[in-house]
């Protein structure tokens, strides 16, 4: 296993580029103007935010990542979020996205209380996390497994490990009032059933197992919170 320099080395090298979060991004207000994106990766959450006419400034790790943003974004600052925010403004943005970065930060009170200081009143701030309790993390840990891997809830660079309670707690433990609380995922043996049952039948009866157990069926926790004054 590598040591704790060699995982911030990687981490820092990590490129991630993907197609954006649209169930983040759906939780952002349309009012929402001045948007900061922590962990912003190549910028592909801003990309989609900047078609809705919003500013977005973001913090990633990666130089290599920062040269990809900031041909989107207003401000790319490299920085490490375990230390808090590289700026000390307040009242500065309408909405923070924290998505897939928490689990990447040992101890989150000091970015937490950054986030709260940088939003304005009643901003919003939107937080989506892996699950470590998804059915599948579970019978893998039943089974007496605990391996890294280079992506999804078991990368390497995951530092903490949140459960749908433990998220709510952690929002709420810094002054957030939390609005909406969800998961998103797919039905089990989706791969067999993506092939006998259309979409929208698929959709349902995974709304179904998630009003049973957000926890167990849940591969990604998402958040929407209100600053409160």
């Amino acid at each position: 296993m590598p040591d704790n320099e060699t995982i911030k080395k990687e981490s820092k090298e990590k490129v991630y580029a993907n197609l954006g979060n649209v169930d983040v991004l759906n939780l952002v207000p349309p009012t929402a103007i001045y948007i900061l994106d922590i962990g912003c990766g190549d910028g592909a959450n801003a990309r989609l935010l900047t078609q809705r006419n919003c500013i977005v400034d973001g913090i990633t790790i990666s130089e290599k990542e920062k040269a990809q943003a900031e041909k989107i974004l207003r401000h790319v600052f490299v920085h490490n979020a375990e230390n808090g925010l590289p700026f000390a403004g307040i009242d500065l943005y309408d909405a923070v996205i924290c998505s897939h970065v928490l689990e990447h930060i040992c101890y989150p009170e000091c970015i937490m209380n950054d986030i709260y200081r940088v939003l304005k009143p009643n901003g919003v701030f939107i937080v989506a996390l892996p699950n470590i309790m998804h059915y599948r993390s579970r019978w893998s840990l039943i089974q007496g497994n605990f391996n890294y891997q280079e992506a999804g809830i078991w990368d390497f660079t995951h530092f903490r490990w949140y459960t749908y309670a433990t998220a709510k707690l952690l929002l709420k433990q810094h002054n957030f009032k939390i609005e909406i609380a969800t998961v998103t995922g797919v039905l089990p043996l989706y791969s067999i059933f993506k092939k006998i049952l259309p979409p929208p039948v698929n959709r349902f009866l995974y709304s179904i197992l998630i009003k049973i157990s957000k926890g167990f069926f849940g591969y990604q926790l998402l958040y929407k919170s209100i600053k409160i004054k």
